[in-house]
């Protein structure tokens, strides 16, 4: 999983425990930040508990964004991902969103999506795990996408191999959902015309 956003603060978490006489030491400037590179995403934006991930796969290209948030369980600890992303033109969904679950997920019941404490609970298959973890894919109908809008939280529900009869959940907050997908909105890259014709 990607784990970026904890990466630095447990950085940061180890510098500031350090005792005051060595953290006094250090007097080495801090370095430039460095540039992503190609196909590494990078964030260009938050809204409240959402980023906004872009990747750059050609040095001339468009940027491919979407919004990301990393689900942490009860113990404060990364559990899942989630992102949302603006489907190509002619799909059957105008958005869709990307679960991965760890790679000791019981795979056979799926995984189960909902919004709200009330929502109706849907169900979908993992499509594939790689070395990250295991993918769910989710086409977000409008109405979906506008309770989204509206709501404060959804779960994302899943069982582990090791205890198939126990459910995790994974809550996924709205807050700043409707900014994130605006702001996404923004940056989709504008379609190539095709040349005129002399």
């Amino acid at each position: 999983m990607r784990l970026h956003p904890l990466l630095g603060t447990g950085i940061l978490a180890l510098g500031l425990a350090l005792p005051l006489p060595l953290a006094a030491q250090e007097t080495t400037p801090p370095a430039e930040p460095r540039q992503p590179q190609l196909g590494e995403p990078y964030v260009v934006a938050e809204h409240q508990d959402w980023e906004i991930l872009c990747t750059r796969f050609a040095e001339d290209g468009p940027e491919m964004c979407e919004m990301y948030q990393l689900l942490l369980g009860e113990d404060g600890n990364p559990l899942a991902e989630i992102s949302v992303a603006i489907l190509p033109e002619g799909e059957e969904f105008e958005v869709g969103a990307t679960v991965t679950a760890p790679l000791e997920t019981f795979l056979l019941p799926g995984m189960a999506w909902q919004i709200g404490d009330e929502g109706d609970l849907r169900e979908e298959p993992f499509q594939v795990c790689n070395q990250i973890g295991c993918i769910a894919l989710l086409g977000l109908e409008e109405d979906e996408v506008e309770a989204m809008r509206l709501g404060s939280h959804a779960f994302v529900l899943f069982r582990p191999f090791a205890a198939p009869d126990q459910v995790v959940g994974a809550r996924v907050s709205l807050m700043g959902f409707t900014a994130a997908l605006a702001d996404l909105r923004d940056r989709e890259p504008m379609p190539v015309e095709a040349p005129a014709a002399d």
